[in-house]
């Protein structure tokens, strides 16, 4: 029902890193592409980093690559990265360090361009300091308002994490859920993708985690698999 409610069949995910699109909104991202949408992402940072779990470096180059491989699997069409490698003063796990302004800025010119029917942002309760800051300049630059300088997005979702559980206030407390059952070996291919960030179990950055939290969701909607997501905006038009 959302994915034929609309004629403009264009969504945009944000991401503070690459891998958390798929993390939080594969399953969606992969049942919008075979209902004939067209999905693009916006990341805040794509870039290498040492991983304090698993104790090693990833390279620039090899991230990238990871997104265009996740991207083939998934279906999402393009990216744009706020912190591109080799480009902007690294940002990566420093976004609350980052004027909001610049944030919003980047978020707003997006949306310009693009004029989606759907965004999918991430939520707000996380413990990470990327994720609230990536978050807090996304529902900046999706404020309620007339569309005149920016276009009027009629729904907005918030997805959650694989540790959800954690995060302090506000927590993530999602009343709209998507059935990925069909799409749920779709959405692991895709974050086998990023081998980078994959951890072992019970990390809940494992495949094995991430399927245990579809179906745990799934439970509590009454499906086999699902993704939650908090309903920021619905507007029917």
């Amino acid at each position: 029902m959302l994915f034929s409610a609309f004629k403009h069949k264009v969504a945009v995910v944000l991401a503070p890193h690459a891998d958390d699109e798929i993390l939080g909104a594969g399953g969606f991202i992969s049942k919008a592409r075979a209902a004939g949408w067209e999905i693009d992402l916006l990341f805040a940072t794509v870039s290498g980093y040492s991983s304090l779990q698993r104790a090693e470096h990833s390279a620039d180059e090899s991230r990238l690559a990871e997104v265009q491989r996740a991207m083939k699997a998934s279906g999402a069409r393009s990216f744009v990265a706020f912190n591109q490698p080799n480009g902007r003063a690294a940002a990566h796990l420093k976004l609350d360090c980052v004027p909001q302004l610049e944030l919003i800025t980047f978020i707003e010119g997006y949306l310009k361009t693009s004029r989606p029917s759907i965004v999918v942002i991430p939520c707000r309760g996380h413990y990470h300091q990327d994720h609230r800051a990536f978050a807090d300049a996304a529902l900046t630059a999706l404020r309620p308002a007339p569309e005149s300088t920016l276009p009027f997005v009629p729904v907005v979702l918030a997805y959650g994490h694989a540790a959800s559980g954690w995060g302090g206030t506000p927590e993530f407390k999602p009343n709209f859920f998507i059935d990925i059952t069909d799409v749920m070996d779709t959405k692991l291919r895709a974050l086998a993708c990023y081998e980078s960030q994959l951890c072992e179990p019970p990390h809940p950055r494992s495949l094995e985690a991430v399927r245990q939290n579809a179906a745990a969701w799934g439970a509590y909607a009454g499906t086999r698999y699902a993704e939650p997501y908090e309903c920021l905006r619905c507007v029917w038009q």
